[in-house]
C-alpha cells in the first residue's frame, strides 16, 4: 500500500467516524489514526454509556466497515 492510499483510507475512516460519533472534536478522531482501539473508550466518555455499550458500538461500527 502507498503512502497516498494509506492516507485516503484514513481520510474515509475519519469522515466515518466523525458521522457516526458527531460529539468527537477532530482532535479526537486525529488522535484514533493508529489507536483504534481508544474509540470505545472514547465513546464510553463522551456519550455517557456503560463500557459494554460502547464496545459493542465500536464492534458494529468494525463490522460494518470490514476492519478487523
Amino acid at each position: 500500500m502507498t503512502v497516498e492510499n494509506a492516507e485516503k483510507g484514513w481520510t474515509e475512516m475519519n469522515s466515518k467516524i466523525k458521522t457516526k460519533w458527531n460529539k468527537f472534536s477532530d482532535s479526537d478522531v486525529d488522535g484514533f489514526k493508529d489507536k483504534m482501539h481508544l474509540i470505545s473508550e472514547k465513546i464510553q466518555k463522551v456519550y455517557s454509556i456503560t463500557k459494554e455499550k460502547a464496545e459493542e458500538e465500536y464492534k458494529d461500527f468494525k463490522k460494518a466497515n470490514d476492519m478487523k
